[in-house]
């Protein structure tokens, strides 16, 4: 495959001596697995660097609310985009959308009149050299990277550059969602974004370990297969980075995760429940809905439903699979709050009990006929477990102490006023707060 580099992302005459940023997330990556024997690169680089020990993702634990955040400094509250699942209005009521639909984009502006409420980084960064994401995760988690096209955004189901053209294969790589895409995509990522585009932000966003998380039980040869695979990735990425670096450019080396996972240990419909329970008219009605996040789901009510809201929390709260329930502003303990519908967001039960591989944490998951979610003993996440709540960060240059580490809680909506601190560059606007160099 030969992709040419005609696409460039346009530079200050200075830019080389401005510095530039480069992040790589690898999906699902959680805490607790970031050990020598399992990705002995990122461990390594994590000796020369500064690791954020108690990292934290967002309410919920999934990565396309996560992109958004990360984009954007700003908790889902403040971007607008709640989950991986999200209700728009129809008619006098809501619909759950898939927010990885390549469509959704478009269905939201098409709801609200604009996308995100804020700025993206590809947004703020368009004057300034501009920003590149590569993604391999779901078009939605890619795509909210920069809904608006003030960037580059690649991926799979489509790529787009600036003003929203969309670039055609000579242009942008077209990769399997799996080991091979992900490999694939690095290689182009390190020869034509690093080396010959030269962005002042360049995102990599690696489809491991979640998919091979999804795909099998955690701790097994599948799951370690794809740590290795986003391990040998993020090397790859960080011997280029050695190497530009050796021909003078300054460059702030960032590599993380955006959530964890844990083992499902049951699936429960929760609005087939609230159905049966005489609280929701029908399965396909639109007076209340539920976006299942996995180990987490956001419940929306029409108008008319606004004075059951009690009601429903309490029901919730009754059931054995619910872990807690967050009703109205409580859901600011979150990060998210009321807000076009959404009027309660909820937790799925869990517990620290180890998988047959040995691996602690198993939770049960909120699914729909339309999202059926991970069979029983797969990871998932998506809720408020300690696991799935914990991805990993760490950062190289910039001013950043080697071989140092940081227990303070750090949380994803933290990257973006990093990243802007770095570049010299104002960060007003966002909710998170630029990470301690030392």
């Amino acid at each position: 495959m030969t992709v040419t580099s005609s696409i460039r992302s346009p530079q200050p005459e200075n830019s080389r001596s401005m510095g530039r940023v480069v992040l790589v997330i690898c999906d699902g990556h959680r805490a607790d697995f970031v050990r020598h024997d399992t990705c002995p690169r990122i461990t390594d680089f994590a000796h020369r660097s500064r690791s954020f020990a108690n990292h934290r993702a967002i309410f919920p634990s999934a990565t396309r609310a996560s992109a958004a955040s990360i984009a954007t400094g700003c908790w889902p509250a403040n971007h607008g985009l709640h989950g991986n699942m999200m209700g728009l209005p129809d008619a006098d009521g809501f619909r759950v959308h898939d927010v990885g639909d390549p469509a959704f984009v478009g269905k939201m502006r098409a709801a609200f009149g604009r996308t995100l409420r804020v700025p993206t980084l590809a947004e703020r960064l368009a004057p300034y050299g501009g920003a590149v994401i590569a993604s391999n995760v779901s078009p939605g988690a890619a795509y909210f990277h920069d809904p608006d096209h003030f960037g580059h955004v690649i991926h799979r189901a489509g790529s787009f550059g600036p003003g929203g053209r969309r670039l055609d294969k000579d242009e942008a790589p077209v990769v399997t969602h799996d080991y091979a895409g992900d490999e694939a995509l690095t290689d182009w990522f390190c020869k034509i974004v690093l080396r010959e585009r030269q962005p002042r932000l360049a995102v990599l966003w690696l489809s491991n370990p979640d998919a091979a998380m999804h795909a099998d039980h955690l701790g097994s040869g599948t799951h370690l297969d794809g740590i290795a695979c986003a391990d040998r990735s993020f090397g790859q990425v960080e011997d280029t980075v050695a190497q530009l670096r050796a021909e003078g450019e300054e460059i702030l080396l960032m590599v993380g995760s955006d959530h964890g996972q844990e083992t499902v240990a049951e699936r429960v419909a929760v609005a087939a429940r609230l159905v049966d329970a005489g609280l929701k008219e029908a399965p396909e009605s639109t007076d209340l809905v539920v976006a299942p996040q996995g180990g987490a789901g956001l419940i929306y009510l029409a108008p008319h439903m606004s004075a059951r809201k009690g009601e429903v929390a309490s029901f919730l709260r009754a059931q054995p699979w619910i872990g807690q329930v967050f009703v109205g502003d409580e859901m600011g303990h979150l990060g998210q709050r009321p807000d076009n519908g959404l009027s309660i967001a909820f937790s799925m039960a869990r517990t620290d009990e180890r998988n047959s591989y040995g691996v602690p944490g198993h939770i049960t998951i909120c699914v729909s006929d339309e999202k059926p979610g991970k069979p029983e003993g797969f990871g998932s996440h998506g809720g408020l477990g300690s696991f799935e709540r914990h991805p990993f960060l760490m950062i190289n240059g910039g001013g950043f102490a080697s071989e140092t580490v940081e227990h303070g809680e750090t949380r994803l909506i933290d990257i973006a006023p990093t990243i802007l601190r770095y570049l010299d560059l104002p960060r007003t606007g966002v909710d998170g707060l630029a990470l301690p160099q030392n």
